[in-house]
């Protein structure tokens, strides 16, 4: 009989030898073996679930798609892509053909069983509708005051954290302000975050919630060692998504008893919308509640951050900006949603924010169904993970002219021989298809009135410069370093 010490070394050798033979298979006999990339990438998931873990995939990605042109083999069974006919072959399917997503990386089991974002595409397409209504352009008219509200009390708390402590951290401030708007839009109230200039716990576990979630979902493909882990942290992480959840509800729950009268907010839309049989239950409003804020909130603010950290590293786009900005408002008053729409230099600042630090860069899979599916004119066999890795499309001398250069020119003028290749079709900040940001409007409005208040009312110096300021980690979201600024007043 063997002792515990000789098990162990049997059981380590059978797992080496099991995983030895797996990666030789996966390299010389797989389906997918034609496809390019690193041996052990191709051999194993571990070195890509690592990079996930450490969030420095994507910078993985970007080397690997510029050494290796077309699809690269990120994992024994997983492609990634950034050719522009992905976006239609992967992400913008219609219902009735569109690839199943790899539900981990969806909120699937924590942030509830119901979200828009996990749901199969026929109560996606009913919650969607029912959603639609309180993120249309006739709601953020009707919502403008709000948001304008929370303008000028970002504005103010800028000023206010300026005299005390000689500098401001405008990552804090932008976060504050979007899910305090989110907070209001959703909830009823605001989460009070610009009055107290802090988090609270509950948007704390928010952040955090992010990075678990997708250590979960990369440690499952891990055999034994992830099930192992996986079971390990579920009870704590499904303890963390129910309170959180149930604060949520909570909030939510108060906000329903006032029923559609009121404020303009997202359930004073959605209520009138409400058809009997077809409306959304109690648990849906529920979970949908905590996804919006999350969303709405996280990817915001990260947009601000990352452009604003962009403008002030170019002195030439922050002067260009401040004086558009400045010559076409005599007052704050004036930056009403229409008049924001025409001014040209602040869209392409936006847009070109967009392009170089995506709000949204982290990875979000489908699995292709039985019988496979057809993407970018090659068939690709059932149960593979594919994805769009947009950060690195949107970085590739391929598709832009001096790609990782800030460059808000090349939104101006498509006739500028300069830029006239750049493949635009590849640049989509909010997804595409009938899955889109339902809320793209809303961020719109937030970042062209954010920006624009900010640059009006002050004149702004990053303390200290710092050019390699976007260079940080991912877990779905950006790992926001702070983002330090002075500020002097303008006027």
């Amino acid at each position: 009989m063997l002792s515990l010490g000789q098990s162990c070394q049997v059981l380590l050798g059978a797992l080496v030898f099991y995983n030895i033979v797996k990666g030789v298979y996966n390299v010389f006999f797989h389906p997918l073996r034609h496809y390019p990339g690193p041996l052990l990438w191709r051999a194993s998931p571990i070195p890509k679930n690592w990079h996930l873990m450490m969030g420095t995939y994507h910078r993985k990605a970007y080397d690997m798609h510029q050494k290796y042109h077309g699809t690269v083999r990120i994992g024994p069974e997983n492609l990634s892509y950034v050719d522009p006919d992905a976006w239609k072959d992967i992400i913008g399917r219609p219902y009735k053909t569109e690839l199943p997503k790899d539900g981990r990386f969806f909120g699937e089991g924590t942030l509830g069983d119901n979200v828009i974002s996990a749901a199969p595409p026929d109560h996606h397409a009913r919650m969607r509708r029912l959603f639609s209504p309180a993120f249309s352009n006739t709601a953020l008219k009707a919502q403008e005051p709000l948001l304008h509200k929370y303008a000028d009390q970002m504005i103010t708390k800028m000023l206010d954290m300026q005299k005390r402590f000689g500098q401001v951290n405008l990552a804090d401030i932008y976060a504050f302000t979007t899910f305090d708007i989110m907070a209001d839009l959703i909830f009823g109230q605001p989460l009070m975050l610009l009055e107290r200039g802090d988090y609270t716990p509950w948007v704390k576990a928010v952040h955090l919630g992010m990075k678990f979630m997708l250590w979960r979902a990369v440690l499952t493909e891990i055999p034994i060692i992830g099930a192992a882990i996986s079971a390990i942290t579920a009870p704590a992480l499904k303890k963390g998504a129910q309170e959180h959840n149930e604060y949520a509800a909570d909030l939510v729950d108060r906000r329903l008893a006032h029923g559609s009268g009121g404020k303009p907010d997202v359930w004073s839309f959605v209520l009138k919308h409400n058809d009997d049989g077809k409306g959304l239950t109690s648990q849906e409003m529920r979970d949908n509640a905590s996804m919006f804020t999350l969303a709405g909130s996280e990817t915001s603010a990260t947009a601000m951050t990352g452009t604003t950290a962009f403008i002030l590293n170019n002195p030439r786009v922050q002067k260009l900006l401040v004086e558009e900005v400045r010559k076409a408002f005599p007052s704050p008053a004036d930056m009403t949603m229409a008049a924001l729409k025409d001014l040209p230099y602040l869209d392409a600042v936006i847009k070109e924010g967009l392009r170089v630090y995506l709000a949204g860069a982290g990875v979000m899979p489908r699995i292709t169904p039985p019988g496979g599916a057809d993407i970018c004119g090659d068939h690709i066999p059932e149960g593979t993970t594919v994805w769009i890795d947009p950060w690195v499309a949107n970085r590739l001398d391929r598709f832009w002219a001096r790609p990782l250069e800030f460059l808000p020119e090349r939104w101006l003028n498509t006739d500028n021989p300069e830029f006239v290749k750049d493949e635009k079709s590849i640049f989509r900040p909010f997804w595409a298809g009938p899955r889109d940001c339902l809320g793209k409007n809303l961020a719109w409005h937030e970042l062209r009135l954010v920006l624009a208040s900010l640059f009006w009312h002050y004149d702004v110096e990053m303390t200290p410069k710092d050019p390699n300021w976007a260079r940080q980690r991912n877990f779905l979201t950006w790992d926001r370093k702070p983002l330090m600024v002075k500020l002097s007043s303008a006027r």
